[in-house]
């Protein structure tokens, strides 16, 4: 792999794909683009073992249909289909060196001349040797190889706009340099060509809004935290202010604290600037939550309560379950848990603007396809009969229009869709029938599950529900007419391949789409609570400051006597806050900055009893006992002893936290695999397995944080401590069977201490 490296940063081409790189790129924030580098990396090996899969089973499909019924252009077929296996091999080879890094544009415009290339030659020879071959625009392999990448890989549009136009190019120039088909009649080549470029269109358009969405994401989180670290930056002045001039007071060994009025003034006035910056925090954190209030109550409900009074509850849910409406009906949705609510709202709104967006695009895409079968029909080509079929669709189209208008469409989101996606196929379809072709409507069942799936991705159970409608309506009209399946067996099964990759990958499509929804508005959930919660922490210790300082100034004189006590509450309560902020600051700060580790051999049994020391008013407090189990005869770990210091201490303060007084908690440590694995195991609720997965993520809160006034920040910086020590960290849990927390530290003899500064930086 090195040698290829060598060989390839040598090659002349690098030039011209700089070149591509900046036309294909747009100018993005560095959040944005290093997502979606790594998105892109990591879709196109998806999509190349994608492209991988077709061929191996379209190598065999192809090469027994022609043994079969035209022995003597099978080992033609054979060879291009092996051509292409053998390409898209290579493709997924080069991934594994620094060409993945460097130039994955390369191996994304490789993979499309892989998969198209070869089967363009096949066809241009087969239509040589054919009596009847003709060198058509195959709209069903381009619409395929088109659908395939771009659902896989929803991102950078222009590389993929190129990347088609370079195939069609290719298509075009074969067919020039053989003299292909060069009387078939212009208005049906235009044809083809308008309806490849519409395939194209709906691809590059879905793409670019799937950018779009998730560019505004990924800047409005941005925007946030970088909102919540501004404010944070700006407490901390006028607390350190505060917190000075407090300790400055206790330095007075009386009862009472002798203060200037003035000196109380000042400080009064530095609390109430603190408690501005926390109601801004407030303000940040409420302002999602009215937009996702008043978002829900613009939700139209009253034909689904129609429904529940003439159908009855039982039914409805059965309905809907069935159809996709139970995650779509918005009523329905707010019935579920607080964390499904705003992406069930989002998506209903999601769905009624994307079907007014298919709705111009279908409108479009048939009344320009209209017109050339218009010319074609006076001509006298055979293409008259869509005319009627185009006909009816618009017909169709303009009915729909006015139930999405009406009330009873907009409460029924999965109607409209369903109706929507089954229909125009079908009607087309109808007018197949009637020709007497038995033969699916390929062109307008890809175009329709293509557009659907990229522009309306949500709602997987109703695009398969409407995929599996079209197969049951297409067997009605068949029979109904008295249609027999005349081809042969192995066309069949070429198409029914055909249709199932289409479907099949339109539906991963919008699954996996769906399911990073999802996480986005868990995460955006999160954050709001988050925000929330550290307005509430911050607010507590100010507010307090605030009253009391306003009863102190309430008195008579220049100067007054304060209790000794109070100012120590005030300062206990100013480190509290200190301590907020300082540790919301650094978790801003971590994953860029790093954590810095000075490391030393640490023995672990004293290091724990020092901690255990520390921590015990808080066990005392709590009820809690403490066991340690670490052997003292364990080797030393090779660590930083302040910042493993703060492991020991969080896990322990969580586990008091969040369980109920009375606990049991147990520390042990054991050497293995050449580290020593450490737990903090308790005998307290437990945690769900859902938290489990994301309670080391930054803003991840558990179920019981009213027990604590902490901002849930502390497991995640033990995680980048412990990640900064070269170990690993995580939790073993269920509820009601306690939690166990462990993490790995490097033995001291097999790490020596060549640079004792180390840094982490993601």
């Amino acid at each position: 792999m090195q040698a290829i490296d060598r060989i390839w940063q040598a090659l002349p081409i690098n030039a011209v794909l700089a070149r591509i790189k900046t036309f294909t790129s747009a100018s993005e924030s560095a959040d944005y683009t290093a997502w979606r580098q790594k998105f892109f990396r990591d879709r196109l090996f998806l999509a190349t073992w994608a492209g991988l899969l077709w061929t191996l089973v379209q190598l065999p499909l192809s090469s027994i249909y022609f043994y079969l019924y035209n022995p003597s252009l099978a080992d033609t077929v054979l060879l291009c289909n092996a051509a292409a296996l053998i390409c898209v091999v290579v493709n997924l080879l080069l991934q594994r060196t620094r060409i993945k890094y460097a130039n994955p544009d390369l191996l994304l415009l490789g993979l499309y001349g892989s998969l198209i290339g070869f089967a363009l030659i096949e066809r241009a020879i087969l239509s040589q040797n054919l009596p009847d071959g003709q060198f058509h625009l195959d709209v069903s392999l381009f619409t395929l190889v088109f659908l395939t990448l771009v659902a896989l890989i929803p991102v950078r549009w222009k590389l993929h706009a190129l990347a088609q136009l370079g195939a069609l190019g290719f298509h075009f120039g074969l067919k020039a340099a053989l003299d292909l088909d060069l009387d078939l009649p212009l208005i049906q080549q235009g044809w083809a060509v308008l309806f490849q470029l519409w395939i194209c269109f709906i691809c590059n358009l879905g793409v670019y809004l799937y950018e779009h969405l998730k560019r505004a994401e990924v800047e409005s989180r941005r925007q946030l935290q970088s909102f919540v670290q501004t404010v944070s930056e700006d407490l901390r002045t006028p607390v350190l202010g505060s917190l000075k001039d407090l300790r400055d007071l206790l330095d007075q060994s009386k009862e009472q604290v002798s203060v200037s009025r003035l000196r109380l003034e000042v400080m009064l006035a530095s609390s109430d600037r603190q408690l501005d910056l926390v109601n801004s925090l407030l303000d940040k954190a409420r302002s999602s939550n009215r937009l996702i209030q008043a978002q829900r109550n613009r939700i139209p409900v009253n034909g689904l309560l129609t429904g529940l009074i003439n159908v009855g509850l039982k039914r409805v849910k059965k309905a809907s379950k069935a159809l996709g409406l139970k995650e779509l009906a918005p009523s329905t949705a707010i019935q579920t848990n607080t964390s499904a609510i705003d992406y069930e709202v989002w998506r209903y709104q999601f769905i009624i603007e994307r079907l007014r967006l298919v709705w111009w695009i279908a409108f479009g895409c048939t009344a320009t396809l209209f017109v050339p079968d218009v010319f074609a029909a006076q001509n006298g080509s055979d293409r008259g009969y869509w005319l009627y079929t185009y006909a009816a669709i618009l017909l169709y189209l303009a009915a729909w229009s006015i139930l999405y208008r009406s009330q009873f469409g907009r409460a029924r989101p999965a109607l409209l869709f369903v109706s929507f996606a089954c229909s125009i196929p079908l009607i087309s379809q109808l007018f197949v029938a009637i020709a007497g072709w038995v033969e699916p409507d390929i062109g307008v069942w890809t175009i329709m599950f293509l557009m659907m799936a990229t522009l309306i991705s949500v709602g997987w159970r109703l695009h398969v529900a409407s995929q599996i409608g079209v197969l049951i309506g297409y067997s009605c009209l068949n029979l109904a007419f008295g249609l027999s399946f005349h081809l042969n067996p192995l066309h069949w099964i070429e198409i029914g391949w055909y249709l199932f990759w289409i479907c099949g990958i339109c539906d991963i499509t919008v699954y996996t789409y769906e399911r990073l929804q999802q996480n986005e508005f868990d995460s955006r959930r999160q954050l709001r609570i988050f925000l929330h919660s550290v307005a509430h922490d911050l607010k507590t210790p100010v507010l307090g400051a605030s009253l009391v300082l306003q009863n102190l100034l309430n008195r008579p004189g220049e100067t007054l006597q304060v209790p000794r006590y109070v100012i120590e509450r005030m300062v206990q309560g100013g480190d509290r806050q200190l301590h907020l902020i300082n540790s919301l600051l650094e978790a801003h700060i971590s994953p860029t900055q790093g954590v810095t580790c000075q490391f030393e051999p640490t023995s672990l049994r004293a290091f724990t009893q020092a901690v255990i020391a520390d921590v015990e008013p808080l066990l005392n407090r709590n009820q809690a006992v403490l066991a340690n189990f670490i052997p003292t005869d364990l080797p030393p770990v090779h660590a930083d002893p302040l910042q493993l210091w703060r492991v020991f201490e969080n896990l322990v303060t969580n586990a008091l936290k969040y369980n109920p007084p009375g606990i049991k908690l147990t520390l042990k440590a054991i050497v293995e695999a050449g580290m020593v694995r450490c737990s903090v195991q308790d005998n307290g609720v437990g945690i769900s397995p859902d938290l489990c997965k994301q309670i080391f993520d930054l803003y991840s809160r558990g179920s019981h944080v009213r027990r604590s006034p902490g901002l849930g920040l502390g497991l995640y910086l033990c995680q980048q401590i412990i990640t900064a020590h070269g170990g690993k960290i995580g939790v073993i849990s269920s509820p009601g069977a306690g939690s166990t927390f462990w993490f790995t530290l490097p033995l001291a003899q097999s790490q020596p201490i060549k640079n004792p500064i180390h840094k982490l930086v993601r």
